[in-house]
């Protein structure tokens, strides 16, 4: 099974589907997860962290390209924050500390 990974999210159903539909467009096969609680239960949408869009792995990055040269995504959503860089390099520090303990 390949992987998947969310590139974007939505809190309409609307609005994943025109993004979606651009996507496909250009030869990006798109995965939804979460649409139908939002169908059946629209103000669950944030409890489940809203709508997601996702593609495989290997595309992610042109999908990622696309959202944003169409429109449905600005650049800054793609950014880390601060904390989030932080996070990343104390994982890759623990990581390599319980790799030399082995």
């Amino acid at each position: 099974m390949q992987e998947l990974i969310t590139v974007k999210i939505f809190n309409y159903p609307a609005e994943m589907y025109i993004a979606k539909s651009f996507l496909e467009s250009e030869g990006i096969r798109c995965f939804v997860q979460d649409e139908f609680i939002n169908q059946v239960v629209p103000f669950y949408t944030n409890a489940v962290n809203g709508i997601k869009l996702q593609v495989r792995t290997e595309q992610a990055e042109q999908a990622v390209r696309l959202l944003v040269k169409g429109g449905f995504a600005a650049p800054e959503d793609y950014e880390l924050t601060k904390e989030e860089q932080q996070t990343i390099k104390i994982v890759g520090w623990l990581k390599n500390l319980f790799r030399k303990q082995r």
